[in-house]
Protein backbone atom coordinates (compact mmCIF):
# COMPACT_ATOMS: atom_id res chain seq x y z
CA UNK A 1 0.00 0.00 0.00
CA UNK A 2 3.01 2.53 0.64
CA UNK A 3 4.54 1.96 -2.29
CA UNK A 4 1.39 2.22 -4.14
CA UNK A 5 0.86 5.82 -2.63
CA UNK A 6 4.24 6.27 -2.72
CA UNK A 7 4.37 6.02 -6.76
CA UNK A 8 1.24 7.92 -7.25
CA UNK A 9 2.33 10.91 -5.34
CA UNK A 10 5.80 11.02 -6.99
CA UNK A 11 4.35 10.60 -10.65
CA UNK A 12 1.42 13.54 -10.10
CA UNK A 13 4.18 15.96 -8.79
CA UNK A 14 6.63 15.20 -11.91
CA UNK A 15 3.55 15.30 -14.87
CA UNK A 16 2.00 18.48 -12.44
CA UNK A 17 5.49 19.93 -12.98
CA UNK A 18 5.43 19.56 -16.99
CA UNK A 19 1.67 20.42 -17.02
CA UNK A 20 2.86 23.77 -15.71
CA UNK A 21 5.30 24.44 -18.03
CA UNK A 22 3.39 23.28 -20.77
CA UNK A 23 0.30 25.20 -20.13
CA UNK A 24 2.14 28.94 -19.56
CA UNK A 25 3.65 28.30 -22.66
CA UNK A 26 0.28 27.51 -24.55
CA UNK A 27 -1.10 30.67 -22.76
CA UNK A 28 1.49 33.00 -23.36
CA UNK A 29 1.45 31.46 -26.95
CA UNK A 30 -2.39 32.27 -27.32
CA UNK A 31 -3.52 28.90 -27.40
CA UNK A 32 -6.33 28.90 -24.61
CA UNK A 33 -8.48 26.48 -25.42
CA UNK A 34 -5.64 23.52 -25.24
CA UNK A 35 -4.21 25.57 -22.53
CA UNK A 36 -7.20 25.20 -20.05
CA UNK A 37 -7.24 21.70 -20.58
CA UNK A 38 -4.15 21.46 -19.58
CA UNK A 39 -4.78 23.92 -16.14
CA UNK A 40 -7.87 21.08 -15.17
CA UNK A 41 -5.27 18.45 -16.03
CA UNK A 42 -3.14 20.28 -13.60
CA UNK A 43 -5.69 20.91 -11.16
CA UNK A 44 -6.72 17.57 -11.19
CA UNK A 45 -3.16 16.22 -10.59
CA UNK A 46 -3.07 19.16 -7.67
CA UNK A 47 -5.88 17.05 -6.04
CA UNK A 48 -4.11 13.17 -6.41
CA UNK A 49 -1.21 15.29 -4.83
CA UNK A 50 -3.03 16.75 -2.09
CA UNK A 51 -4.80 13.45 -0.90
CA UNK A 52 -1.85 11.06 -1.49
CA UNK A 53 0.74 13.15 0.05
CA UNK A 54 -2.10 13.80 3.51
CA UNK A 55 -2.55 9.97 3.48
CA UNK A 56 0.75 9.47 3.14
CA UNK A 57 1.86 12.14 5.73
CA UNK A 58 -0.71 10.74 8.28
CA UNK A 59 -0.73 7.03 7.66
CA UNK A 60 3.39 6.77 7.95
CA UNK A 61 5.23 10.16 8.56
CA UNK A 62 3.07 11.36 11.37
CA UNK A 63 5.82 12.42 14.52
CA UNK A 64 8.28 13.69 10.97
CA UNK A 65 7.78 17.60 11.12
CA UNK A 66 9.91 17.07 7.96
CA UNK A 67 7.40 16.53 5.46
CA UNK A 68 4.91 18.74 7.57
CA UNK A 69 7.33 21.44 6.56
CA UNK A 70 7.15 20.11 2.95
CA UNK A 71 3.07 20.29 2.88
CA UNK A 72 2.99 23.57 3.88
CA UNK A 73 5.67 24.30 1.05
CA UNK A 74 3.66 22.58 -1.70
CA UNK A 75 0.36 24.31 -0.58
CA UNK A 76 2.11 27.81 -1.70
CA UNK A 77 3.85 26.25 -4.91
CA UNK A 78 -0.16 24.91 -5.66
CA UNK A 79 -0.91 28.68 -4.94
CA UNK A 80 1.85 29.80 -7.40
CA UNK A 81 0.87 27.51 -9.86
CA UNK A 82 -3.10 28.50 -9.82
CA UNK A 83 -1.56 32.39 -9.66
CA UNK A 84 1.17 32.46 -12.91
CA UNK A 85 -1.81 30.42 -14.66
CA UNK A 86 -4.15 32.65 -14.53
CA UNK A 87 -2.16 35.73 -14.68
CA UNK A 88 -1.14 33.88 -18.57
CA UNK A 89 -4.79 33.02 -18.94
CA UNK A 90 -6.03 37.11 -18.66
CA UNK A 91 -2.42 37.98 -20.60
CA UNK A 92 -0.89 39.92 -17.61
CA UNK A 93 2.53 39.99 -16.37
CA UNK A 94 3.37 36.80 -14.61
CA UNK A 95 6.69 35.73 -15.09
CA UNK A 96 7.25 36.16 -11.53
CA UNK A 97 4.92 34.12 -10.28
CA UNK A 98 6.13 31.49 -12.64
CA UNK A 99 9.86 31.55 -11.49
CA UNK A 100 8.45 31.04 -8.25
CA UNK A 101 6.30 28.34 -8.66
CA UNK A 102 9.51 26.36 -10.75
CA UNK A 103 11.34 27.16 -7.94
CA UNK A 104 9.48 26.39 -5.07
CA UNK A 105 8.13 22.87 -7.19
CA UNK A 106 12.22 22.25 -7.20
CA UNK A 107 12.45 22.52 -3.81
CA UNK A 108 9.48 20.41 -2.39
CA UNK A 109 10.51 17.95 -5.22
CA UNK A 110 14.10 17.99 -3.24
CA UNK A 111 12.90 17.64 -0.26
CA UNK A 112 10.75 14.69 -1.46
CA UNK A 113 13.66 12.79 -2.65
CA UNK A 114 15.56 13.88 0.67
CA UNK A 115 18.10 15.71 -0.90
CA UNK A 116 18.39 18.26 1.99
CA UNK A 117 18.15 15.72 4.58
Amino acid sequence: MYNALKEAHVGSWEVAFVLLIVGYILYRAGKARVAKILHMLLRLMVVIIFVTGAWLLFQFHASDVYFYVKGVLAIAAFGLMEMCLGRARRQEGGIGFFIGALVLLVIVIMLGYRVFA
